[in-house]
């Protein structure tokens, strides 16, 4: 099989690197949406307790006493924090994906560039370049 021509073999480096990132934060924006979906439903369970009730929080392998309302302080701020995590995850996401339609885009002109040109790489090469995009 011959190699791809380097302009093209380029885009595909830079397409297969655009998707890692991609998967990359996809991952890391379920476990925020994990951790938050945990943190409201502990909110949720705290707001039905009296304000006096006795509230453990786990610290490392500890269980510690603490105020249900400075319990769900805490958990208010991680909930921002998560939130805050989320949105900025998802505007990555965005912009890797317009990277990927793009980069996509240019693959698919180089390929037709080539084929146009002479068909300087053949058919399996070029099929190996359209299945990755």
């Amino acid at each position: 099989m011959a190699q791809l021509p380097p302009s093209l073999q380029d885009l595909v480096n830079r397409f297969q690197q655009a998707q890692s990132q991609l998967q990359s934060v996809q991952l890391r924006k379920q476990q925020y949406e994990a951790e938050l979906r945990d943190v409201e439903k502990a909110l949720s369970e705290l707001e039905k307790l009296a304000a006096d009730a006795k509230v453990f929080k786990s610290v490392g392998s500890f269980l510690l006493q603490t105020t249900r309302d400075a319990a769900m302080q805490e958990l208010k701020e991680r909930k921002e924090l998560l939130e805050l995590h989320i949105k900025t995850l998802s505007r990555q996401e965005s912009m890797l994906r317009e990277q990927l339609d793009k980069l996509r885009d240019d693959i698919n002109k180089e390929l037709a560039r080539i084929r146009g040109g002479g068909g300087a790489a053949p058919a399996p090469g070029g099929a190996e370049a359209k299945g990755g995009a």
